[in-house]
């Protein structure tokens, strides 16, 4: 059976059944031919439903359409009407409810990025007064290091001069062998000397730890 042919019945058996009463569907339209592809009855049947009312019209041209055809015909299509609209209506409340969606995504995303920026600020402010904090230990760090390389000049100095001094009583001492109070008194000037030149020695290595503490410090500070 070709298509055209197929066309014909099914467009006969649509007729048929609208002047029964009968909504035309694509089953019911099989049934009523007995064969045929589901596909091209569908296909017929979209066309038989465009050109019904071009059809409609030209039979109210001549009144030989029965009145019960014609009836059926205006309700089909008044419920085809119907339909439509409130297909229409509802894609228009579709389209409305995603319309509000985007302006709530848009309003959020605007709010999102206004809080974001706020964030950033707050954050910028953070870093700079930390930037300004860390400076200002920079600062005191490098001026109590300064002060400790010249603790340390100083020391070493006054290390070097007792050590001179050490040297001239013990060669004092040296001449002075047997020479009663005179050698008692060089040699407990020479313990002074001796316990202040430990002393000092020993601050020199406190001043060596320190110094080496702050310039590990300052390397560790932000250029």
């Amino acid at each position: 059976m070709t298509q055209n042919s197929t066309r014909g019945r099914v467009f006969e058996a649509a007729d048929q059944l609208l002047e029964q009463g009968i909504r035309p569907t694509q089953q019911a339209v099989r049934e009523q031919i007995g064969s045929g592809s589901l596909t091209t009855i569908n296909k017929a049947l979209n066309d038989w439903w465009r050109t019904l009312g071009e059809r409609i019209n030209r039979r109210q041209q001549h009144p030989e359409l029965p009145e019960p055809v014609l009836t059926v015909a205006n309700q089909l299509w008044d419920r085809a009407l119907a339909y439509a609209e409130n297909r229409f209506e509802e894609q228009r409340r579709q389209l409305e409810r995603q319309e509000a969606e985007l302006r709530n995504q848009v309003a959020k995303s605007e709010q999102g990025g206004h809080q974001a920026v706020q964030e950033l600020q707050a954050q910028n402010g953070r870093l700079l007064e930390r930037c300004e904090k860390l400076s200002d230990e920079k600062y005191e760090l490098e001026q109590s290091l300064l002060k400790a390389d010249e603790q340390q000049y100083r020391l070493k100095t006054e290390i070097d001069e007792l050590n001179r001094k050490l040297r001239r009583q013990e060669l004092l001492a040296g001449d002075n062998q047997g020479g009663g109070e005179a050698l008692i008194e060089a040699r407990v000037r020479l313990s002074i000397q001796e316990e202040e030149l430990t002393r000092l020695r020993s601050r020199n290595d406190e001043l060596n730890r320190e110094n080496a503490m702050l310039r590990q410090q300052l390397q560790k500070q932000p250029g």
